[in-house]
């Protein structure tokens, strides 16, 4: 697993940018506070230390109130990426599989360990939109196998090879391994979510080399699209949505 990223850096940096961001909040929130009165004092404090109401994720929405939190089920995390996608960072698939997996895993679903899944296509050959999900799914005996498939992906702006701006699109498809027909045992892929994807980082400016150096930039950009990603399965609340 020489492609593998070391984690710890990462999750570090993560860690610190969701702790300023919460602080970012609760200064703001408290701000307004100032104008406020009566039962508005009240609700905003409560606001303050309960949070606003959480954005409803996208998978939920589109699967009518699906979750790969659902009891006694099981979530393997798969990722495809073009040979273009892969010449920017040859270890795309295995930091987005590991990344994504851990940060599901800490909101109570099940998922399957990223370093078994990677053991399993090194011994087997890496997948793409033509391999059969079905075997992999089988032997993890997994309900739901969420693949994160990356048609473009790269760290600097357009033309501007000393600025720094994430940027990725592809596709999310989620198959749920279902029984053939109501009396059988045995399960197959049933695709129930595909949805296109465009994330870029940061949104409204490039970063130049001069302030940042390249290896400090990619665990960012790496951090805030996984997040991205989870928050595709995940509600979240608008003010961890600050940049």
């Amino acid at each position: 697993m020489d492609r593998l990223a070391d984690p710890l850096a990462l999750r570090t940096a993560v860690s610190r940018r969701i702790w300023l961001s919460r602080c970012a909040s609760l200064f703001l929130m408290a701000s307004l506070l100032v104008s406020l009165s009566g039962c508005q004092i009240v609700i905003g404090v409560l606001q303050i230390f309960q949070g606003f109401p959480k954005t409803k994720n996208d998978f939920a929405i589109k699967t009518r109130g699906r979750s790969l939190a659902e009891k006694g089920k099981r979530t393997i995390i798969l990722v495809h990426a073009t040979p273009g996608a892969q010449a920017e960072e040859p270890s795309l698939d295995l930091n987005i599989m590991d990344e994504v997996s851990r940060r599901l895993k800490v909101e109570k679903i099940e998922v399957v360990p990223s370093h078994k899944v990677a053991h399993w296509l090194d011994e087997r050959g890496q997948i793409d939109l033509g391999t059969s999900i079905e075997p992999i799914a089988r032997h993890f005996k997994a309900d739901f196998v969420v693949l994160f498939s990356f048609d473009e992906f790269g760290y600097r702006e357009d033309n501007s090879p000393s600025l720094y701006r994430g940027h990725s699109n592809g596709k999310i498809v989620v198959t749920e391994m279902v029984g053939e027909n109501e009396n059988s045992t045995k399960k197959i892929g049933k695709v129930i979510y595909n949805c296109p994807f465009t994330f870029r980082y940061p949104g409204n400016r490039p970063v130049s080399a001069d302030q940042e150096g390249p290896d400090v930039f990619k665990r960012k950009y790496l951090g805030q699209l996984s997040n991205f990603l989870v928050r595709r399965f995940v509600d979240f609340r608008p003010e961890d949505e600050i940049d």
